[in-house]
């Protein structure tokens, strides 16, 4: 009986400093949006198009049915053809090698490559959804303010963490959301506080934990594969896109991500959101498995 007091005790301490380190984190990081209070809630059910490896077939089996949900897409999703073809309405990006200029060539190079063709390509009503700290950065926003079909739209990726009144006050808010470790989490974030019936994700496979190694000169490489590539490309985690992490920095990220979404899972019920994973062999243990033709 003491050993359950002492637990409690030392867990409601946890929570405490966490709670009070993302209060901390919210007045140093957090702007005032006005995110969803302005935008038009779901109105049916939404799918989020990860970019993981199981998406192709997934849309190739089930392409004419798209139409009876919202899409909500992600990152790079922009420069395939998938995009013209199914039209989302809702966009997420948030890896800071979009939009930061003190980054990598190549990852300047392939984020103009995305903005350009996302500014090009969108003749429909897209709420794209950003970071507030890309607001300082204009290089993305010249681009896409171009296009008046795109209407930009800035979310805080604080984390915030601890009791779990004190998180969903701050959820309900948009002052932060879960550790997003993945585009996953501010993606299924960005659902839930759209107000989504029913979430459902596609091509969240997240399974790189088989596909990582060391190699000779210690660096950790994984074999990682979009839906939109040809073939496995061998890469290594980069940081911000200005340097590529450890492999404990890696795997730090990973048990977060992973955490986070078991905290979304907890946040939809208790906003009566059901959020269902219908991507086969997905690494992603927080939410209940459904196979498409079963929804």
């Amino acid at each position: 009986m003491m050993i359950k007091i002492l637990l409690k005790i030392r867990n409601w301490f946890n929570l405490f400093g966490k709670s009070i380190s993302s209060i901390f984190r919210i007045v140093l990081m957090s702007k005032s949006v006005n995110t969803f209070k302005n935008t038009k809630p779901a109105s049916k059910a939404l799918i989020i198009l990860g970019n993981g490896p199981g998406l192709k077939p997934f849309i190739e089996e089930s392409r004419n049915k798209l139409s009876k949900y919202e899409l909500l897409c992600v990152n790079h999703f922009g420069i395939t053809d998938y995009y013209t073809e199914l039209k989302p309405k809702y966009y997420v990006a948030i890896a800071f090698d979009l939009f930061r200029d003190d980054i990598m060539p190549h990852f300047v190079e392939a984020s103009n490559k995305l903005f350009n063709a996302i500014a090009d390509k969108t003749d429909w009503p897209l709420k794209f959804f950003i970071t507030v700290e890309a607001k300082k950065h204009e290089r993305w926003q010249k681009i896409l303010s171009q296009n008046k079909h795109i209407e930009i739209i800035y979310i805080n990726l604080t984390p915030v963490e601890g009791f779990h009144k004190f998180m969903y006050r701050n959820f309900d808010k948009a002052k932060g959301m879960p550790r997003p470790h993945n585009v996953m989490v501010p993606a299924i974030y960005t659902a839930i506080s759209l107000k989504a019936p029913k979430i459902i994700l596609a091509g969240a496979d997240h399974s790189w934990l088989k596909e990582l190694h060391v190699d000779d000169d210690n660096r950790t490489l994984f074999y990682n594969q979009h839906f939109y590539d040809k073939e496995k490309q061998v890469k290594q985690f980069d940081y911000a896109g200005q340097r590529y992490m450890k492999l404990h920095e890696i795997l730090g990220t990973m048990s977060l991500a992973f955490k986070s979404y078991h905290i979304l899972k907890e946040y939809a019920e208790y906003k009566n959101i059901k959020i269902l994973n219908i991507t086969q062999g997905s690494y992603i243990d927080a939410f209940d498995r459904c196979k498409y033709e079963d929804l």
